[in-house]
């Protein structure tokens, strides 16, 4: 399975939600390739919503299955506070909470029970390696 990210953003959110894609992009698609998940023939694209509260009804959440490209959109809304305001450990937090939720979908794709966990288990890990990964790296 291949996980690919973008984002849809209020202008001033636009950086430190670009900062935590660029860690968490090709840390998941390490991860899944290392997993049961790299036999899954698919895409889990990630395009979460980052507006402030104004502007959430204008731009609804939207996640669906696209039978045909074999692809999961997920498209949730998140905390926009958390990206203006919040630090980095709290915008990877709510950045890979957003995803966590596509695991009953993946079942679309094809993927067993036994790739569903894994994805769990990915999803429920990621922020402590990718902060783990950082400290690492910087230090």
């Amino acid at each position: 399975m291949i996980f690919c990210a973008s984002s849809e953003v209020y202008r001033p959110v636009g950086k430190a939600s670009e900062t935590v894609r660029l860690c968490v992009e090709p840390f998941l698609n390490t991860a899944f390739s290392e997993s049961s998940l790299a036999t899954l023939e698919g895409k889990l694209r990630y395009v979460p919503i980052i507006m402030p509260d104004e502007a959430r009804e204008r731009y609804p959440a939207r996640s669906r299955f696209r039978k045909k490209e074999k692809v999961y959109d997920c498209a949730p809304q998140l905390d926009y506070d958390v990206f203006l305001n919040g630090s980095f450990e709290e915008q990877l937090r709510e950045y890979i909470g957003g995803i966590a939720p596509s695991a009953p979908h993946l079942a679309k794709l094809g993927a067993s029970k036994e790739q569903i966990a894994d994805f769990e288990n990915i999803m429920n890990t990621a922020a402590r390696r990718i902060l783990a990964q950082r400290e690492q790296a910087s230090g």
